[in-house]
């Protein structure tokens, strides 16, 4: 089966200098590294790992010189499957953000965990999420376009009903 090239059309560095890398992605682990990297995300990553998965959690996979946004892109595009732990302060990382957004445009299966977090502060952006987003709209870093693009998907990641797990902590 091909993999498919993303929504962006066909994956190319951003620079020569960049190798393109041999590895398909079964499992892209997204996360908030503060709230779950030491964890959730690495319980995932090492249970996985042994069975033969090719799964990229960004330490270890990234490397000292990638390009990180076209690694994460082609680690995104590349996987058949992802994983999205949403916890307390998920909203917070633009770069958890824009990867959940690029996750959806795939069309690829989504696993949820809800990590801490309940699902009605994802739905209806209030709580930590609000805040969150908040904060991203003082700052002014990001137009109000990608900042809805944002919100959509977290929306639409917490209606998704036969790929959930929920931490019952």
């Amino acid at each position: 089966m091909a993999r498919p090239n993303g929504p962006f059309g066909k994956i190319m560095p951003p620079s020569s200098s960049t190798t393109i890398k041999s590895v398909w992605y079964d499992v892209f682990i997204n996360h908030r590294g503060p709230d779950t990297k030491q964890t959730l995300a690495a319980s995932i990553y090492s249970a996985l790992k042994p069975l033969g998965v090719e799964v990229f959690l960004d330490e270890p996979e990234l490397q000292l010189g990638d390009s990180i946004p076209f690694e994460l892109q082609y680690a995104i595009t590349t996987s058949f499957l992802h994983i999205v732990i949403l916890s307390p302060r998920y909203a917070e990382s633009t770069w958890c953000l824009q990867e959940l957004s690029l996750m959806l445009k795939t069309g690829q299966k989504v696993i949820l965990v809800f990590y801490n977090v309940d699902i009605s502060d994802i739905r209806y952006i209030k709580g930590n999420y609000a805040k969150a987003f908040s904060k991203h709209e003082a700052q002014a870093r990001y137009t109000s376009q990608m900042l809805e693009e944002w919100k959509m998907a977290l929306q639409t990641v917490s209606f998704f009903k036969d790929h959930t797990v929920n931490n019952e902590e």
